[in-house]
């Protein structure tokens, strides 16, 4: 099985935005890449996100623009869990 990467695109892009699709190509056979379509509000993109990670436990999470800004923030989150956690 291949290790899942999330892709999160910037604001007013979507999941089949041009690095999404550079990201997929360059990876194929490698990893199975995740490009979501994001909900507009952060708060709402953050949520949907969480759940994703939840759902599919991707290895990596790479932003392109606001993306980054929201894979920074889920990927703060999940360190202060494992924090507590630990």
């Amino acid at each position: 099985m291949l290790p899942t990467v999330l892709f999160l695109h910037g604001f007013f892009a979507s999941g089949a935005c041009i690095p999404a699709q550079a990201l997929r190509e360059s990876l194929h056979g490698v990893a199975d890449v995740l490009s979501p379509d994001l909900p507009l509000h952060p708060a709402e993109a953050l949520r949907f996100i969480r759940q994703i990670c939840l759902d599919r436990h991707p290895a990596v999470l790479v932003g392109n623009s606001a993306g980054s800004f929201l894979a920074q923030q889920v990927a703060d989150q999940r360190l202060k869990n494992q924090e507590l956690a630990d």
